[in-house]
């Protein structure tokens, strides 16, 4: 929908002065040859204009003719708001015709008004009558809102697209009359959900949905392109979840999934349901302390979507992996999966970490490891090489590495062969670019250690050599003289190198 504007002038009041009404008036007395063009040329004129009524507003006044092109031209006037000034509204109404409409119903616009009542009871007798032409709909309910259901109770035979935004979870739960409806989008808010069918987009945030209407929603709309929930628990319902229990979940025409704030075993429940072949964009972030999951069935089931082919794009080409004291992610270009603060026995500890990534990556794609160019690493603790050599065993052709924070652990595994196995072998053999990010620069050592890498590499059987190097630093406190060490030592190995100093 577009955006619309606040308080637009209305044909008669708009503000026009000595100097630019001279020209306008002169106009109407001095033919021209645009005022002879067919409507169908001043149509195309006029529409780079359309999208602000100001501007639609100040071509009427050009003179009669034009006015009369604007006016009975329906598709110029097919966004109407409370927002707008009165004359306006009834002008839209009058000249929309039969044309379907874009509706703006925002009742927190009149908050501070004392006329709030009979502001919304003006708006709502003008444009009821057109509601089975609104195809697009934006509510925004106040807190103190007396009417829970209208507009949503009128009959919308032909919405396509809805966004309620609710200051608080309805105590209705409303059936919407609209049966041409493909997007929706609610936030604080209640509908009757196993209602719902035939959608291509579904956006719940803060909602009171279970677990089972969702799933019922989505056997019902097998053609969905966006799935998003956010802050919704999805608790288990009562009725008719085992019987949906058993069955796929086929979206094949599913783009993008985002799962964030559910509880553990309903995200589990999805992840292992939803079958998406289509899958571009996917983030799953599971964040229940209460939850008795285990974090290794999570990740193996995010790690299915995280994992697939195609990517979304080649620039996506990239593996992120890292974990800190209280979270974990893992993710294949634009597909992540994220614990935060698990509660089950030993989940923060480093192993248990370890555990989950090397279930993420249980079934990633031999294709999809094959594309994967870049590495994204930010690890904490003290079982990095073991994370290296985990990520090195599935992605063989890693060509840079992006790294924070523990840049020294990660120079020290990569300046050595590792064992893996039986045998010892260099990690990333087709590293050619890192990327280092520091906190501070204190460390006079680091560039002694950034050459003895380049030049062990460059010298070792089957590995490339390291090209070039970028360091960003930012925050925290900054030595110059190492910065200077670190400038003479990367110049002595002879590699493009760059270091940025973010203040």
């Amino acid at each position: 929908m577009p955006t619309t504007e606040a308080e637009p002038p209305t044909p008669n009041s708009l503000p026009v002065n000595r100097e630019t009404r001279a020209p306008l008036d002169l106009h109407q007395f001095q033919p021209s040859p645009i005022h002879s063009l067919p409507p169908e040329v001043l149509h195309l004129v006029f529409l780079p204009f359309v999208g602000g009524y100001s501007r639609l507003l100040h071509l009427r006044l050009v003179c009669k003719y034009w006015a009369e092109v604007i006016d009975s031209t329906a598709e110029f006037w097919q966004v109407i708001s409370n927002k707008f000034h009165p004359g306006l509204q009834a002008l839209i109404i009058r000249n929309s015709g039969n044309h379907l409409l874009d509706v703006e119903y925002d009742q927190t616009w009149w908050e501070s008004n004392p006329k709030k009542e009979d502001k919304m009871a003006a708006f709502a007798r003008l444009i009821e009558s057109s509601a089975s032409r609104w195809q697009a709909l934006i509510y925004r309910r106040a807190d103190d809102s007396r009417s829970d259901t209208w507009p949503l109770s009128l009959p919308l035979h032909n919405l396509e697209r809805i966004e309620i935004n609710g200051s608080a979870r309805s105590s209705q739960h409303p059936t919407l009359d609209a049966p041409k409806l493909s997007s929706v989008h609610v936030s604080r808010y209640s509908l009757d959900w196993r209602s719902l069918s035939g959608l291509q987009a579904l956006n719940l945030e803060s909602t009171d949905s279970t677990l089972d209407e969702l799933t019922v929603i989505l056997h019902a709309s097998p053609d969905l392109q966006d799935l998003s929930v956010q802050q919704t628990l999805l608790e288990e319902g009562t009725e008719g979840f085992l019987n949906s229990y058993l069955n796929k979940i086929r979206l094949p025409r599913l783009r993008s999934l985002d799962i964030s704030g559910a509880r553990a075993l309903s995200s589990l429940f999805l992840l292992n349901r939803i079958e998406a072949p289509s899958l571009g964009m996917f983030w799953v972030d599971v964040d229940d302390p209460t939850s008795s999951a285990d974090g290794t069935q999570i990740c193996e089931a995010a790690g299915r979507y995280s994992g697939a082919l195609p990517l979304l794009n080649n620039q996506d080409a990239q593996a992120t992996v890292g974990f800190n004291r209280s979270e974990m992610f893992f993710g294949c270009g634009n597909r992540t999966i994220m614990i935060q603060n698990p509660a089950w026995t030993g989940a923060n500890g480093e192993q248990a970490k370890l555990a989950y990534i090397a279930a993420a990556m249980k079934h990633l794609d031999s294709r999809t490891c094959e594309e994967i160019t870049n590495l994204n690493i930010g690890y904490r603790g003290d079982a990095s090489g073991e994370c290296l050599r985990l990520v090195h065993s599935r992605f063989p052709r890693i060509e840079q590495i992006v790294a924070q924070p523990d840049v020294g652990t990660l120079l020290q595994h990569l300046s050595s062969p590792s064992r893996l196995g039986s045998a010892e072998e260099w990690l990333f053999p087709k590293l050619a670019t890192l990327q280092l990010y520091f906190s501070g620069f204190t460390d006079t050592d680091l560039g002694s250690r950034l050459a003895e890498l380049v030049k062990r590499r460059k010298g070792a059987e089957g590995t490339g050599e390291i090209t070039e190097v970028s360091i960003i630093i930012s925050f925290g406190p900054i030595n110059g003289s190492a910065l200077e060490i670190l400038k003479q030592s990367l110049a002595g190995v002879q590699i493009q190198f760059d270091i940025e100093v973010v203040v």
